[in-house]
């Protein structure tokens, strides 16, 4: 049953209220994984999902269902006036009317849907047969799946308002574990986009197998400062988490690291974060979910805080412009940040690496909840890597903890690398970076 819009905001003229706004996201997706030359698991679905929200007396009142039925309209009109009643605080509550331009677009490839699922089926197989001819010592292969989604977001307000988008990507995941004599290691590789034709399984097989294979013999190293260099999946896992603090709303609260620290310098001048939504790839948007436009922008250059991340909410508290970060429920929004590029230096990783007597490369980062300080900027997580000795990679490493302060480590960049990686879990385009001295737990 197709949601009534028109209705919906007649309704609530009807009903006084000051503003109102309607958020509908259709969206089909379809999974499937395998194991052991078998398809285990599969499902395919499709979602239809509206949000809506009203000011009524001053207050915001909001309403999230997945049932559409006759009584629908009326059920949001009335959920929204119930919800409003009971807000109890005085913070601005802002219906936006829009931005002056949007860079309007879509990511989505029609073609992805028009390939039948024997086909995509086979590239699973096709995979966990590789995997396990690459080597001997790859004794299992966990997993291999297979997931596709499209949405399709649609944002109207009672200002007039309509934004559109629409969104297509796929991934593909695979597991496994690596075993010689009593050691046993494991890693995944995924891939994601939307274009099928562009994943090529040779190198998905590669880059899985011997990413895990060389962590056989791992050790643990003496407990010291060591010169660290971060993978790119690391360095962008700190960085989003030292981003983190420019949560306006957290600055407001006196929480964040950055207090007073707008247009100053907070990381190294060889530090430039630009947060880029608009670039054609699975992260791609063009509008926040508050209806502001998002547009590129420098978050850090060459060290220095360029802005803070705003809401309307927030926005409307210290006087600026809402920056296009805020992302909602059916209640207040909260300020996140896009998809980010860090700057890549000039310096190869290989590089970075001939450069260090002794040292760490670090691969893998574990425990993020749990070993980061978000206030004081202070980490403790469970590592995985290599050792580096006389400028070469050496022998790979585990259980090794990397400790420090996310401050003074974005203070002491040695070099940033120019290998720069699009990574899925980052959200970021990243390379790999050099820092002077890290304390390293092992033995």
């Amino acid at each position: 049953m197709r949601f009534n819009t028109k209705k919906f905001f007649e309704l609530a003229k009807q009903h006084h209220f000051e503003a109102a706004d309607l958020s509908i996201s259709k969206g089909h997706s379809l999974s499937a994984s395998l194991y052991h030359g078998e398809i285990e698991s599969y499902s395919e679905e499709n979602t239809i999902e509206a949000t809506a929200r009203g000011i009524v007396n001053g207050k915001l009142g909001g309403c999230v269902t997945e049932k559409f039925d006759k009584d629908t309209v009326e059920f949001m009109i009335d959920t929204i006036e119930k919800t409003a009643k009971v807000i109890e605080t005085n913070d601005p509550v802002i219906i936006y009317k829009g931005s002056k331009k949007y860079h309007r677009g879509n990511y989505y490839n029609k073609a992805l849907f028009e390939i039948p699922f024997e086909q995509k089926k086979k590239i699973l197989f096709e995979i966990e047969k590789r995997l396990f001819a690459y080597d001997k010592r790859i004794n299992e292969v966990a997993s291999v799946s297979y997931s596709e989604s499209s949405e399709e977001n649609v944002l109207t307000n009672s200002y007039g308002l309509n934004l559109k988008i629409k969104k297509s990507d796929f991934s593909i995941v695979a597991q496994i574990t690596v075993k010689e004599k009593d050691e046993i290691r494991s890693d995944y590789e995924v891939f994601t986009g939307n274009n099928l034709e562009e994943f090529n399984v040779d190198e998905f097989v590669k880059t899985l197998a011997e990413k895990t294979l060389k962590k056989l013999g791992s050790s643990q190293c003496k407990s010291k400062k060591y010169p660290v260099i971060l993978n790119p999946e690391c360095t962008a896992t700190l960085i989003r988490a030292f981003l983190s603090s420019t949560n306006a709303e957290d600055v407001q609260k006196n929480s964040s690291l950055f207090i007073g620290k707008l247009h100053q310098q907070i990381a190294s001048k060889k530090l430039t974060v630009t947060e880029n939504p608009l670039v054609k790839n699975v992260f791609f948007n063009y509008f926040d979910d508050e209806g502001v436009a998002i547009n590129k922008k420098d978050i850090v250059k060459k060290g220095v805080l360029e802005t803070y991340l705003y809401t309307l909410e927030t926005a409307a508290k210290d006087g600026v412009e809402p920056t296009g970060n805020g992302y909602r429920g059916a209640g207040k929004a909260s300020a996140g940040l896009g998809y980010i590029i860090v700057k890549p230096g000039r310096k190869s990783e290989e590089e970075m690496i001939s450069s260090i007597k002794e040292g760490v490369y670090i691969t893998d980062l574990e425990g993020l909840h749990a070993g980061m300080n978000a206030r004081s900027g202070n980490f403790s997580l469970q590592s995985q890597g290599f050792m580096i000795r006389n400028g070469k990679i050496a022998e790979p490493l585990a259980l090794i903890t990397l400790s420090g302060n996310l401050v003074e480590m974005f203070n002491n960049i040695k070099d940033v690398g120019s290998n720069s990686k699009f990574l899925l879990g980052g959200r970021a385009s990243c390379p790999s970076m050099s820092f002077k001295k890290l304390v390293v737990s092992g033995e």
